[in-house]
């Protein structure tokens, strides 16, 4: 072995290599940190701490080798390793679904607020509607303990989704908290909840062309676009069926997209709900919706 095999020199290469693909530093400093870890074993805290620590050279090479596809084929580097974080949990993630997003934890917590605020120790009904990765499910199953009287449902179109989602909630031991439905929305379930959350396609399809190849390549396209010019067609069917879904003073929250608050304060008024609140996400974007069923 030499200097070459020094983690300091094979980070400092592979971080040029990404940032010579139009990947900004800091976004490319993250995803070797990632890589590094993955094909070594070694943890971003214990390679800083020993930056003169050798690494073998066909671990050098798997690392070479995802960095290269990386940049060819543009795949996101949570899909190269099959793995993703959430709410500081780790999830399995391939095509068939979304990689979890930080700005869905504001969702999460917001729920999580509601239950204590609202419903604490009672017995109630939560889904997640297109439930995906299963991440926003499994954070609430996890999170909201205090009751065994909690009845926990995900729902997908998609089979392969709920494949991946009940993978992640056996990896979690929340499987026998959570049920899964493959249905379209609400359209093959009958009960009522006191909580519905969802993150549904909110990106016009005529804006594919302006994503990161990334997104628009590798990513489910039935969990990114909706097929209206304002991104917001699935929301208006899910509040219209939320609306009868919804038992009394049941709440309604939805990850919206940038510059769609308005639209889907519109929808829920039109509906007859009642607008509680929005929250923003870190960069001060309308992020989560808050609507209540009074009726």
């Amino acid at each position: 072995m030499n200097n070459n095999n020094k983690i300091k020199y094979i980070r400092k290469n592979a971080v040029s290599k990404l940032t010579g693909s139009s990947i900004l530093l800091e976004e490319a400093q993250k995803e070797v940190d990632i890589l590094l870890e993955f094909v070594t074993g070694i943890s971003k805290k214990d390679f800083i701490i020993s930056p003169d620590r050798e690494i073998k050279d066909n671990q050098i090479e798997k690392l070479i080798n995802l960095i290269n596809k990386r940049i060819k084929d543009k795949i996101p580097v949570q899909y190269l390793i099959n793995k993703a974080y959430f709410m500081g949990d780790e999830y399995f993630v391939d095509n068939r679904v979304l990689i979890p997003r930080p700005e869905s934890e504001f969702l999460v917590l917001e729920a999580i607020n509601i239950y204590s605020d609202n419903f604490y120790s009672k017995r109630i009904n939560i889904i997640d509607i297109g439930t995906g990765s299963g991440c926003i499910i499994c954070a609430l199953a996890k999170h909201i303990t205090s009751s065994d009287s909690i009845s926990f449902y995900a729902a997908d179109i998609s089979q392969d989704a709920l494949d991946v989602a009940k993978f992640n909630a056996q990896n979690l031991k929340l499987n026998n908290k959570i049920e899964f439905i493959q249905s379209d929305l609400f359209f093959n379930i009958d009960k009522k909840f006191n909580i519905i959350v969802s993150n549904p396609p909110y990106i016009p399809i005529k804006e594919k062309s302006e994503l990161q190849a990334e997104i628009a390549r590798h990513e489910p396209q039935q969990a990114l676009f909706a097929q209206d010019e304002e991104g917001i067609s699935v929301y208006a069917e899910l509040i219209k069926q939320s609306k009868v879904k919804l038992r009394h003073c049941g709440y309604l929250l939805l990850e919206i997209g940038t510059g769609q608050s308005r639209l889907i304060k519109d929808l829920i008024n039109k509906n007859n709900l009642k607008l509680i609140k929005i929250i923003k996400d870190l960069n001060n974007i309308d992020r989560v919706v808050i609507a209540q069923n009074l009726l």
